[in-house]
């Protein structure tokens, strides 16, 4: 592939929106360039949120060495406006939307090619989340997403599975059916993907993910980064159901009645006789023996700095998600949105 000159009719377009990832930029247009087997051109549109670290210079600096890297202002700053400027300025068949904090393997976006060819309602594919951890607590915290205590039964970040999923974590999409369906939803600053994922499906196109196609993902290195982005997840999951008008259901409550159940246990429990108390925290004692089982096995694999971070990434992922959920539901109440359980 010509370094020398632009694509004019590209086959892919990758779009990578970005913000302040002057530590992991690089990395991630370099593996980009680096993909093999793909039968046709490649062009990178980069969709810079007014980056303050560096980041912009050096993302000029790779483009005017090598033409395929075209960057992009982003002045809103938020991610779904990030990637919905991508897909308008791409001219590609498909549309890739890969992340900044990643890295991907030489053969990931052949390998997403030929997924589609297993169905013909195929519109979206990828490879699951390779999970990555620099740091004692972003190791315990990359094992903990690719788990399901961690992560319950989303498949898309077991790295190992392959078949249909409710979406791809570094999406491969056919952009005809990005006109068909719409872009992302740029009111959601937060879960877009899961949005268009759920509007693909009821659509009837499906997603198929294989670990064939490999990359990797950074996680949050820090126990603040990581509750914030999950907690995000958790509110604006309620925004979702509310803009489709889907119910509330048990199933999606039960994260966040879990933890407050034992808020409100503690709060309660110098009034309660032992008895009763110790039947209240009985569900507690067993989550708690659960995550000591696999701290255990984690320590034994991993070492003990890591085994020791394992328990605190878990209750994080799931805390900050269930208060985040809950902090969106009491938005959905002012709203006055009706919901059933």
């Amino acid at each position: 592939m010509s370094q020398e000159n632009s694509n004019s009719n590209p086959l892919i377009s990758v779009i990578v929106p970005c913000r302040n990832e002057s530590a992991y930029i690089e990395k991630t247009i370099q593996s980009l360039f680096g993909q093999k087997n793909v039968p046709g051109e490649i062009e990178i549109l980069v969709v810079d949120g007014e980056s303050t670290d560096g980041t912009r210079d050096l993302l000029n600096k790779i483009s005017l060495k090598d033409k395929r890297l075209k960057v992009i202002s982003n002045q809103k700053k938020i991610t779904p406006v990030a990637m919905n400027l991508g897909i308008k300025e791409a001219q590609g068949e498909f549309i890739a939307i890969m992340g900044a904090h990643s890295e991907y393997d030489e053969n990931y976006l052949s390998e997403c090619l030929k997924l589609f060819n297993i169905d013909s309602s195929i519109m979206c594919t990828g490879g699951p989340i390779f999970s990555e951890g620099k740091t004692s607590f972003g190791k315990a915290a990359a094992i903990a997403m690719s788990h399901p205590i961690g992560v319950g039964n989303a498949k898309h970040r077991f790295p190992n599975y392959e078949g249909y999923a409710e979406g791809a974590g570094f999406p491969v999409f056919k952009k005809e059916v990005l006109e068909k369906i719409g872009l992302y939803d740029e009111d959601l600053v937060r879960n877009q993907d899961d949005e268009l994922n759920f509007r693909l499906t009821k659509s009837g196109y499906k997603v198929y993910i294989s670990p064939k196609a490999k990359s990797k993902y950074y996680v949050r290195d820090n126990p603040q980064k990581l509750f914030n982005q999950y907690f995000n997840y958790g509110f604006w999951r309620i925004a979702t159901l509310k803009k489709h008008g889907v119910a509330v259901s048990f199933r999606q409550l039960v994260p966040a009645l879990f933890y407050l159940s034992i808020i409100l246990t503690i709060g309660i429990a110098p009034f309660i006789p032992l008895t009763p108390l110790i039947t209240i925290l009985t569900i507690p004692i067993i989550y708690l023996s659960i995550v000591a089982i696999f701290t255990s096995k984690i320590m034994i694999e991993k070492g003990i700095k890591i085994g020791l971070m394992f328990p605190l990434a878990i209750m994080i992922l799931h805390f900050s998600y269930a208060f985040g959920f809950l902090k969106g539901l009491g938005a959905l109440y002012k709203s006055e949105m009706i919901f059933q359980l």
